[in-house]
């Protein structure tokens, strides 16, 4: 009988291997724009780069570069600042911008015989305060949070975007609230992982953001997600962002046009 166990064992593992690949199709490649910038409270925010890419197939290893676009942002001004490409690698970049809070920019994507554009105000976000740490969370009391405190601007509606960068994830971790219930008080943001331990840095970078921006964000986040609604979760789909086309709108780009101002903040686990 415990032959018969093992034998029937190593067959359900051997079957658990096996790679099993999907006949997906392909879309026609779409242009991606990502255009964020951000302006770190403390420095001049005058070096700012816009990534242009396409989309491409599931299994493709790569994501493809797109050279050869004339990308360009400008003020209410008319003060126009070009982003320059370093050769093949799809980054444009700009050395000379200059961040003014609550100015609108207009971006300009021309590529391929198509031009692309998006206007946004560039918003502010408060200092971070402070980082207050709990070692009683979790179902035993044992496990270690981080609670990121911030007051709030007052007399207005706010959004903001929060950011975690640490070696305990592959990938960043995103956070969004607004000020709806909490106009002008002290914020908090928490953030938690069952492998914090003493000694382990955390990075923090806080965004401020427009209403438009935060809802977009909220369906991307929600769709990478889950919206941790289990069986019932959002169903991966497009999120068109503010980019339009002008020279063919149902050619339209994916991506973000957006510009805020950014506070940074280190913590260091006790």
């Amino acid at each position: 009988m415990k032959k018969i166990f093992i034998i029937v064992s190593l067959i359900l593992f051997t079957s658990c291997e096996e790679v099993v690949n999907v006949d997906l199709t392909t879309a026609a490649p779409r242009l991606v724009i990502d255009a964020s910038i951000n302006w770190e409270k403390g420095t001049s925010g005058s070096s700012q780069t816009i990534k242009l890419t396409t989309t491409t197939g599931y299994y493709q290893p790569q994501i493809p570069k797109v050279s050869g676009a004339t990308v360009t942002v400008t003020n209410s001004s008319n003060t126009v600042f070009n982003f320059v490409e370093t050769p093949n690698t799809g980054e444009y970049v700009c050395t000379n911008f200059v961040p003014v809070l609550n100015e609108n920019y207009t971006l300009k994507v021309t590529y391929n015989g198509q031009s692309y554009t998006a206007s946004e105000k560039l918003l502010p976000t408060p200092t971070i305060l402070d980082v207050e740490q709990k070692n009683d969370l979790g179902l035993n009391n044992d496990e270690i949070g981080l609670k990121i405190n911030f007051k709030d601007i007052v007399n207005q509606r706010n959004y903001y975007l929060f950011r975690v960068d640490s070696d305990l994830n592959a990938f960043p971790e995103y956070q969004y609230v607004d000020d709806q219930f909490t106009d002008g008080n002290t914020m908090s943001w928490l953030y938690s992982h069952e492998d914090l331990v003493k000694d382990k840095k955390i990075y923090f970078t806080q965004y401020g953001v427009s209403e438009n921006y935060h809802n977009y964000i909220k369906l991307i986040i929600n769709a990478s997600a889950g919206a941790n609604n289990g069986p019932f979760q959002t169903i991966p789909t497009k999120v068109r962002g503010n980019i339009i086309n002008q020279t063919t709108e149902k050619n339209y780009a994916l991506g973000y046009f957006r510009l805020c101002e950014i506070a940074k903040s280190d913590y260091t686990v006790k």
